[in-house]
């Protein structure tokens, strides 16, 4: 399936909304040298370098194609990126700040954990948000799926694969207690975001996994037939308002 950056957007408008309340809550907010990691098309770390009065930011990311976007669109004097995948990740400097948003998640924690903190200095900060693979409105989506649809069988494949990350929220507190951090906070929380319009929905399942494993002339009637039943649970729950609710973990750290 072609990247599209404009549908890249659309679909990232609620983790771009999640982003800024986590931001909000930084004790110290970044300068100095400080590490994205899983940078994505760039946008939303250029906001924060918009942001940044004193420091340079690197943005790294295993795509190519995201790279070279970002490159092209928000590359500056205190921004720049490169492609790298975190698990690694062999850093030649260490950073003040390391942050990461809606990534890690991807990434295998055990690898990606410890080259975090090794790239970190001594009293650097780790802020990170992704998810936990616990409830969100996709997967209450594909619950409803499972009555008398003919996505039956789908919405049960995937639902299954969410089960597999039950325990996923103990897994990445396991793999940080072993890091000496110095100080370690954790959160769960559940969160709703209102979306601006059904494509802003639609653009996020587009961007998903799952879609990419099915037929392209199949995915437009999935993607019209999720968006239809996400359109009833906000019926349903908000009258109508289009929330999205996630549950991402929030993470800060010291070394």
């Amino acid at each position: 399936m072609v990247w599209h950056p404009e549908q890249y957007l659309l679909g990232n408008y609620f983790q771009s909304e999640v982003n800024e309340l986590f931001r909000k809550r930084f004790n110290i907010q970044p300068s100095g040298s400080i590490l994205d990691v899983g940078s994505g098309d760039g946008q939303y770390i250029s906001l924060l370098a918009d942001r940044l009065k004193n420091g340079q930011i690197l943005g790294i990311d295993s795509s190519e194609e995201m790279v070279t976007y970002a490159k092209e669109h928000w590359t500056r004097k205190n921004l720049s990126f490169a492609v790298h995948r975190i698990e690694e990740y062999q850093q030649s400097c260490v950073f003040d700040f390391i942050l990461s948003f809606w990534c890690l998640h991807w990434t295998q924690i055990e690898l990606s954990f410890p080259n975090i903190f090794n790239a970190l200095k001594l009293e650097g900060r780790f802020y990170a948000v992704f998810s936990s693979f616990s409830d969100n409105s996709i997967l209450q989506a594909w619950h409803e799926l499972t009555i008398n649809s003919r996505y039956m069988d789908l919405a049960q494949h995937n639902i299954k694969a969410f089960n597999l990350y039950t325990d996923y929220f103990y897994r990445v507190f396991a793999v940080l207690n072993k890091l000496p951090f110095k100080k370690l906070k954790l959160e769960l929380e559940t969160v709703k975001i209102c979306l601006p319009s059904m494509e802003h929905f639609k653009g996020l399942l587009l961007t998903l996994p799952f879609m990419k494993k099915i037929p392209e002339e199949n995915q437009d009637d999935l993607s019209n037939t999720l968006c239809d039943v996400f359109q009833k649970i906000c019926q349903r729950k908000y009258d109508g308002e289009l929330y999205y609710e996630t549950r991402p973990i929030f993470l800060e750290a010291i070394k």
